[in-house]
């Protein structure tokens, strides 16, 4: 398992589409187990953040893979639990 992809301080709706077109490129190259993605730099996150993440989780699922947040910001942790998705702390994450 290898960090292959970082969280922005601001994942928000204003930069969901950026962060989503990475994320494809980084989806796009083969991989198997669990995806470990940085997620202590993240300062700002809103529902279309969250979102983004929820999705993510399914795609890796589908793949027969998981998502794994390390070191999930506070800002991060406040908004998966608000928005009922505490699922997506997990280890293995599967939303």
């Amino acid at each position: 398992m290898s960090t292959a992809l970082t969280l922005p301080p601001e994942l928000t709706i204003y930069t969901a589409a950026e962060t989503r077109a990475a994320w494809l490129a980084a989806l796009a190259e083969p991989g198997e187990g669990t995806l470990a993605v940085q997620a202590g730099a993240v300062t700002e996150i809103d529902a279309a953040g969250v979102q983004l993440l929820a999705s993510l989780a399914r795609t890796l699922s589908a793949q027969q893979r998981s998502l794994q947040l390390v070191e999930p910001s506070a800002a991060l942790r406040g908004a998966c639990e608000r928005l009922g998705l505490s699922s997506l702390l997990a280890d293995g994450a599967h939303a």
